[in-house]
């Protein structure tokens, strides 16, 4: 399975559902589109991270999540899959049409890369040695890895599922 790491809380955030698209400054190899792809979670914590994830705006959702404490997160492992839908460059068209919790979640400037992910899976914690950019693990005996993409069909919306239902509902659009 090819994965790619994450910082954390952004990798349990992907895994849990609370977060479906990625923000990179790279677009996604065409090999893994339409592909599920592991999600590891980074062993260190940068100070740049933790910046972040003290945002209050970043704050207000996550507090929502019923998510542990930025310390408590499983670090240095494997910990969930999602299909790697599809790879944008960033507009301001994409980020209007996404929710306040989305934008919060991720880096939306110009010039990066959106990489839509649909049927989050978590699983795990399996402690892996990670590596920057897309790398390869191969999945214990005991991991049931769903292989189909049932999150998104093709030709319907996608509905956004709330993290709290006081945000409210938001529908995407469709994605081809």
């Amino acid at each position: 399975m090819k994965v790619i790491s994450l910082w954390q809380p952004w990798a349990t955030l992907i895994v849990r559902g609370f977060k479906t698209i990625e923000t990179r400054s790279w677009p996604a190899p065409k090999s893994i589109i339409g592909k599920r792809i592991g999600i590891a979670a980074t062993k260190i914590i940068l100070p740049e991270q933790r910046i972040a994830y003290q945002d209050p705006e970043f704050q207000k959702f996550y507090s929502l999540t019923g998510l542990p404490p930025l310390e408590q997160l499983p670090r240095g492992c494997v910990i969930g899959s999602a299909v790697l839908h599809s790879s944008d460059p960033i507009d301001q068209d994409l980020v209007d049409d996404i929710t306040d919790e989305e934008e919060a979640f991720g880096w939306y400037a110009p010039g990066r890369f959106a990489w839509r992910l649909r049927g989050q899976q978590a699983f795990g914690p399996y402690p892996a040695r990670g590596a920057q950019g897309i790398w390869h693990w191969e999945p214990p005996n005991d991991v049931a890895v769903v292989h189909q993409d049932n999150a998104h069909q093709e030709g319907q919306e996608v509905v956004w599922r709330p993290l709290h239902p006081a945000l409210g509902a938001k529908v995407l659009p469709r994605l081809s």
